[in-house]
């Protein structure tokens, strides 16, 4: 777009004519790459897109923490370009996988993704989406932007939990949140070996920080989950959920005494792939901070 085009163009709606409020979704599993890429022809390789008929309301980077689950990142793309697209937004999808086999560490790699995404000039973005692989949005409406003046948790209502929100501090899923709440909170957890908890763990961050965290109606927030076989839990996710109060030694700004190293970053049409790669020792700089540390009230 010549820069003459830009200037006379206004500001996206927050609500365009294009949303949908009943999103027809097609969960079929046999897709190939070039058949997802035909009908999204639109984006630029790294997957990255913008309006051209208004000007983007927020830059996003949205980043999705990956891992044998190829099957679940196509039916997602195919579906979370164009509802984007709807929206008006400008982003960039960015995809982190950690590489091998070793225990999943999706904390780590979230922060890792984050701190390579904000590295951008190309565009500066102004809003970080987390979101989980399996997670397909139902409603146009639920716009994603982040709020300046809070978190936004944009998944409260998923099919697999009754489209229910399980508990008020449930933040997992899909997260919107600005550079200075991320570094506020001290980002993600980096001692989370194995699945989950590390969403709970911000969700404590996010408070001590002095937010509150919003989210959309639960029939706005609305979200499809893509079957898939349950993951080994972290250890002890209990033991280290308890001793949240160590964020401040223990997140984005501790990230460079970590042990990992980015083996590639490629871009692909609908995604930029970081590929980190780093052993259980990763942590040992900070593996002390669970046993110094004393247990929340």
């Amino acid at each position: 777009m010549e820069d003459n085009d830009k200037e006379n163009h206004q500001l996206c709606p927050l609500y365009p004519s294009t949303l949908q409020k009943h999103v027809q979704l097609d969960m079929s599993t046999n897709l190939e790459w070039a058949d997802v890429e035909q009908n999204l022809k639109n984006v630029q390789t790294g997957g990255i897109y913008t309006p051209d008929d208004c000007i983007s309301r927020q830059k996003l980077a949205i980043i999705i923490p990956f891992r044998n689950r190829e099957t679940q990142l196509k039916i997602l793309l195919r579906h979370l370009h164009p509802f984007l697209q709807r929206q008006k937004r400008a982003y960039r999808i960015f995809v982190v996988e950690q590489f091998g086999n070793g225990t999943f560490n999706k904390g780590l790699i979230m922060n890792v993704a984050f701190n390579q995404a904000s590295k951008s000039t190309t565009p500066i973005f102004d809003c970080f989406i987390f979101h989980d692989v399996d997670l397909i949005p139902e409603n146009d409406f639920n716009v994603y932007e982040c709020d300046k003046r809070g978190p936004r948790h944009l998944a409260p209502a998923v099919d697999e939990l009754r489209y229910f929100l399980m508990y008020n501090d449930l933040i997992g899923g899909v997260l919107g949140l600005t550079k200075e709440q991320f570094f506020k909170a001290n980002g993600w957890s980096n001692l989370y070996w194995g699945w989950g908890f590390e969403d709970d763990d911000m969700n404590h961050r996010l408070h001590h920080a002095g937010y509150h965290v919003s989210r959309p109606p639960n029939l706005v927030g609305r979200y499809k989950m893509i079957r898939h076989e349950k993951q080994t839990p972290a250890v002890n996710r209990y033991g280290t959920l308890s001793k949240w109060l160590r964020y401040s030694y223990d997140g984005i700004r501790q990230l460079s005494t970590l042990d990992y190293s980015i083996v590639t970053t490629e871009t692909h049409l609908l995604y930029t792939h970081i590929l980190v790669n780093f052993t259980r020792s990763a942590t040992k700089t900070i593996d002390h901070l669970l046993e110094d540390i004393p247990k929340a009230k």
